[in-house]
């Protein structure tokens, strides 16, 4: 048997189509296809790449700041809950005033942001509300002061809690370094704000149950007092075992009961009326907003990696795909042969080609 025999014997396909161990890509193979392709390749990472830094270029400039403070407790339970402790009745009070999850939710509220919408802002007509700093167009100014809150909850602002140390901190980024600074400055204010009328309308509460509780324990201590002036006025003359003396020792207790009751009242109700008109902060500010020094990375290096490699897998593909269409059919071809008669078939079976 000749040389080309056998060479021819190798190559030859197996019965019924079968693919021999011949017909497995090599690496080889590939690494041949990458280089007949490599402009293409290359043609892709660069145009990726490029498409891609362009747009990070045309990207708006952002301005971020920064704002972090620590919420001051009020040293255990409401002054409601403290009297009540008092008297040997626990009411459940929690300090709602030190938990920073608290913070989070609050900064995130529509209450809160829509007071923050509200304010003036620096632009280029001069302070306007930002419902026209962001130019939102609506039916009504409900529905634009909605979208401000939903912009300023999900574009704009950022909360993060450290849990260690019980720190709140709020970031804001928008496309004016002036409007970022004061955003994150009346969100310090609304939230001290809140928590004051918040604070002072439960003193109030409190100074009016403990304002009706104080009449009533001192009309009680008026009674106990006029039972033992009564008691002393009709015996004047008290044995040392006789049952004037027991009563004598009832009536006094009652009435150091009494004066014991009244006094713990007056004491919290002029706490109450303190703690109504209060006006100190229940936050501690650690990090005032800034007005940002300069503006936020626009990611140029981290796009253009990217889209470069991208563009290389993208080309990879092409490369591939160029390399099967553009061998030429016919009989030395077999996969192609398959692919078409496979692709024809599948034109066959759809809808619009059987009604033709």
């Amino acid at each position: 048997m000749t040389l080309e025999q056998g060479a021819g014997s190798t190559t030859a396909p197996s019965a019924g189509g079968a693919s021999g161990p011949d017909d497995e890509i090599s690496l080889w193979e590939v690494l041949a296809v990458l280089l007949r392709r490599s402009r293409l390749i290359v043609g892709s990472i660069l145009m990726v790449a490029f498409v891609a830094g362009l747009l990070a270029l045309l990207r708006d400039r952002t301005w971020t700041t920064a704002a972090a403070f620590s919420p001051q407790g009020t040293g255990g339970s409401s002054q409601l809950a403290s009297l009540a402790s008092q008297f040997g009745v626990n009411v459940g009070g929690t300090d709602q005033e030190a938990n920073p999850a608290f913070y989070e939710e609050l900064l995130r509220s529509r209450e809160i942001l829509i007071r923050v919408a509200r304010q003036g802002y620096p632009g280029e007509e001069g302070i306007a509300p930002l419902t026209d700093l962001l130019e939102i167009e609506a039916d009504t100014e409900d529905l634009r002061l909605d979208r401000a809150t939903r912009w300023l909850r999900e574009s704009a602002m950022s909360v993060s809690v450290n849990w260690d140390n019980g720190i709140v901190t709020v970031e804001v980024t928008t496309r004016w370094p002036e409007v970022s600074e004061g955003i994150a400055r009346n969100l310090l204010s609304e939230v001290s704000r809140f928590n004051l009328e918040t604070r002072q309308s439960q003193a109030g509460a409190e100074r009016d149950f403990i304002e009706g509780r104080l009449a009533a324990a001192e009309a009680e201590l008026r009674r106990s007092e006029d039972a033992l002036q009564d008691f002393l006025r009709n015996n004047r003359v008290i044995g040392e075992f006789s049952e004037a003396k027991l009563e004598f020792d009832r009536l006094t207790r009652e009435v150091g009961n009494r004066q014991a009751v009244y006094g713990t009242l007056v004491q919290s109700y002029e706490q109450a009326r303190i703690q109504e008109v209060r006006d100190t902060p229940v936050i501690t500010v650690l990090q005032s907003p800034y007005l940002p020094p300069k503006p936020d990375p626009r990611g140029l290096v981290l796009s253009v990696a990217l889209g470069m490699i991208l563009g290389g897998m993208l080309g990879v593909i092409l490369a591939f795909g160029a390399e099967v269409f553009g061998r030429p059919g016919g009989e030395a071809d077999p996969a192609r042969r398959d692919f078409e008669e496979a692709w024809k078939g599948l034109k066959r079976s759809l809808p619009f080609q059987r009604e033709s």
